[in-house]
């Protein structure tokens, strides 16, 4: 993807006094296009977002023969200094960065904090109010992280811990499968665990969590390519899964999990940066720490672990439809 950080590094921009960040570009701006309200310009970020997916995909596409953006478009997108100003920023200056450019101030007053509150909750409306205009997915993924969760921030998203188990409920519901005499509900429960140690677990969803003030309000731009690379992983798993017989699946096939697996960890798009930076701050220990978890999670978005597992749920379920 040309408009990825090199991992080292995030895109951040300012929707006036709140910063959007993530690793992918188009991603960050898309939230800025949807601020600032230009339909065009809001339909041309979407389409560049899913064009980088395409990109990686179809690796065999030269990235000059993707489409061009709409003249009309891209006039408008110069009318904003949001989408021209989107920066590429060290991961260890986050939040400096985040902090000088959304204008907190050091002792701002009782009265500047209110009305920067007020300012806050406009901007989350205006991209609310607009984000009807995009792909109703990319919609969900953005307004859940834009409400802002009361139980804090975390590290790595929570998806990652559920992500076997959703695929497999939608693979028995496309099948029927729990209708067979031979179902056995606790073999697919063990199957949709996830392969994560305990501990690493227990990192992801309660001790890497961090709690930013009103004043330190952010958007995980993260958020729009993580689900989506979900969604896509998901059905390329269950076009996999679908033959039943393990011998029956393609190389093309393999080779489409496989690419959306190397997007998901070239990516890193399962963790949000900001919270990543607060989190560690200036503690070694937990910079090792976020970084066990992240090879945990490396791992489990390998084509290694994905590979022995769909034939692991194949060898389960092959039996059932055998005895029908």
């Amino acid at each position: 993807m040309a408009a990825t950080s090199d991992m080292k590094t995030v895109w951040i921009g300012f929707m006036d006094i709140v910063p959007v960040i993530g690793t992918v570009k188009e991603s960050v701006e898309l939230v800025l296009a949807l601020y600032e309200g230009n339909k065009a310009v809001i339909k041309e970020k979407e389409k560049a977002l899913e064009n980088t997916m395409k990109e990686s995909l179809k690796t065999h596409v030269k990235k000059s023969t993707l489409p061009d953006k709409p003249a009309a478009a891209a006039g408008a997108t110069a009318e904003f200094s949001g989408l021209r100003n989107v920066t590429e920023v060290r991961k260890e200056n986050i939040i400096e960065y985040m902090m000088k450019g959304s204008k907190k101030g050091t002792k701002p007053s009782q009265a500047h904090q209110k009305e920067r509150k007020k300012k806050v909750e406009d901007i989350k409306n205006k991209v609310l109010e607009n984000s009807h205009i995009i792909n109703p997915k990319f919609n969900q993924d953005l307004s859940e992280n834009v409400k802002r969760p009361k139980r804090g921030d975390h590290v790595f998203n929570n998806g990652i811990l559920k992500f076997h188990s959703k695929v497999l409920t939608d693979f028995i519901r496309n099948h029927s499968m729990d209708r067979l005499r031979e179902y056995n509900q606790q073999a697919i429960d063990e199957l949709g665990k996830h392969p994560l140690p305990q501990n690493t677990a227990t990192e992801i969803q309660t001790n890497m969590v961090v709690f930013f003030a009103d004043d330190e309000y952010y958007v995980d731009a993260n958020a729009i390519p993580f689900g989506q690379h979900c969604r896509e992983l998901r059905d390329a798993l269950l076009v996999v899964l679908g033959h039943i017989n393990p011998h029956e699946v393609t190389d093309e096939e393999r080779r489409r999990v496989e690419a959306l697996l190397n997007d998901m960890n070239n990516l890193e798009i399962y963790v949000d940066q900001a919270a990543r930076q607060k989190w560690i701050g200036n503690n070694q220990e937990r910079q090792a720490r976020v970084e066990a978890v992240r090879q945990e999670v490396r791992n489990m978005f390998s084509m290694g672990h994905f590979s022995n597992w769909y034939n692991r749920v194949m060898r389960q379920v092959q039996p059932w439809f055998n005895q029908r």
